[in-house]
């Protein structure tokens, strides 16, 4: 028998995925003529429930299920709803209101109910949750897609190609020797590889998107500290060039040049965690990193100077495949390399390995974090080395600003040096703990 609690339960369910769709459809009822709203989306959701709640249970409930048809109910429903939402439509679009998206909306919250009568409690859930997150944030969406130009919304379809077809593929190969190295892992790890790329690039995106869509109102500082986890080097000479160009805007440049350094330290802490599903560096380097963040910051604040007007910076995609592919080249270099240090000078040298940070902190971080993974080197030389890396790549934003400008070089030679040898000092720390000196 079907217990009447049962039922209940998921009848509440299947009403609340659908008045959460339509408590969000009416309180645009000022922006929009709303038609369908928090009435009829729960009854639409309900329907879905009912229908496939009777397919699933017209036996027990004493029905003939096969000679009525009741398995078939939850599909039989679809063509329905589906015409309420063309219905919908034609009634909006006399109204002339444009869109599709409330009669969409209509059906997936239809298909919600089937799956609350079918069990599918989370799933419904998540698609609810889903698709009301997207209608709320309409305005925001929209706002995000003026920000981009064609080349960039193109180097993102492209960017999304690379993350959902070829990183899949790369799952699926296995080569023989002595190419091997490049199969699931291995040392090279080509999947891991085009992970490590698309967690980077995803989060230099994110911020890009920020710094494109608030940049101008947060101002250079926040520019700078989002500027880290695009690309801390490029944001080094982007502002270098700004105090160039500006000198009254060299100590602003200073302060965002040392909270890009900052956030440096917490997207290489990110990159260990990806590299090494075990979190064993990563957890090692936790502490360490999140204090390097925190001196940062202090510094950041401490060299802050005003700006008396707003300064926009210039930041390349970095959704396009040319940077996504330079670093996934610079990361498997390295790698390369640091697999003949171990293999020819054993890993008592492996430390040479952080002079990759003169060319990528990130890569670095990654190369060692992987290593770790596959058990070449311990977690600890690992965690010791991505920290000389780090130090090394803060010291080489202190040559790309004197390159362009001496008075920036100048200005932040002492907070560099307090941060590169914060980062060398816990490091050597590191090894005199592993070594119980």
């Amino acid at each position: 028998m079907i217990g009447s609690i049962d039922f209940i339960y998921h009848l509440v369910l299947a009403f609340g995925v659908g008045a959460l769709v339509g408590l969000e459809r009416e309180h645009h009822r000022g922006d929009d003529v709303v038609i369908a709203g928090i009435r009829t989306f729960p009854l639409v959701s309900v329907l879905g429930f009912m229908f496939a709640y009777l397919g699933k249970n017209g036996d027990a409930l004493g029905l003939n299920s096969s000679a009525l048809g009741l398995p078939f109910l939850a599909l039989i429903g679809i063509p329905i709803v589906a015409t309420m939402a063309i219905g919908l439509l034609y009634i909006r679009y006399q109204m002339g209101v444009p869109g599709l998206t409330t009669p969409l909306a209509l059906i997936l919250t239809y298909v919600n109910g089937i799956l609350v009568g079918y069990d599918l409690i989370i799933e419904a859930v998540v698609v609810s949750v889903m698709l009301t997150t997207l209608l709320v944030s309409r305005k925001r969406l929209h706002a995000f897609a003026e920000v981009l130009d064609d080349h960039e919304i193109i180097s993102a379809l492209q960017f999304i190609a690379v993350a959902f077809i070829i990183y899949p593929l790369t799952l699926q190969l296995n080569f023989t020797a002595p190419l091997n190295v490049l199969n699931r892992g291995q040392a090279l790890d080509i999947s891991n590889l085009f992970l490590i790329v698309i967690f980077v690039s995803s989060i230099s995106f994110i911020s890009f998107l920020l710094i494109r869509f608030r940049g101008v109102d947060k101002g250079l500082y926040f520019s700078g500290l989002l500027g880290g986890l695009v690309n801390s080097e490029a944001t080094t000479v982007s502002l270098s060039n700004l105090a160039k160009q500006k000198p009254e805007l060299v100590g602003a440049v200073t302060s965002g040049i040392i909270l890009a350094i900052a956030t440096m330290f917490i997207r290489d802490l990110a990159v260990s965690f990806v590299a090494d599903p075990s979190l064993a560096t990563a957890m090692i380097l936790m502490i360490p990193f999140l204090a390097l963040f925190g001196l940062g910051l202090l510094l950041g604040l401490i060299f802050k100077a005003p700006i008396k007007s707003p300064v926009e910076l210039e930041f390349r995609n970095p959704f396009a495949l040319g940077p996504a592919f330079k670093f996934a080249a610079v990361f498997i270099i390295i790698s390369a390399l640091n697999l003949v240090l171990i293999q020819t000078i054993g890993s008592n040298y492996f430390y040479l390995a952080a002079l990759g940070g003169l060319i990528s902190s990130a890569a670095v971080v990654a190369s060692v974090s992987t290593l770790a993974f596959i058990g070449s080197v311990s977690p600890s030389v690992a965690a010791e080395t991505a920290l000389f890396a780090t130090a090394i790549a803060a010291l080489n934003k202190l040559a790309f600003s004197g390159y362009i400008s001496k008075d920036v070089s100048k200005r932040m030679l002492v907070p560099t040096l307090v941060m590169a040898i914060a980062a060398f000092s816990m490091g050597i720390a590191l090894i005199l703990i592993r070594n119980g000196l």
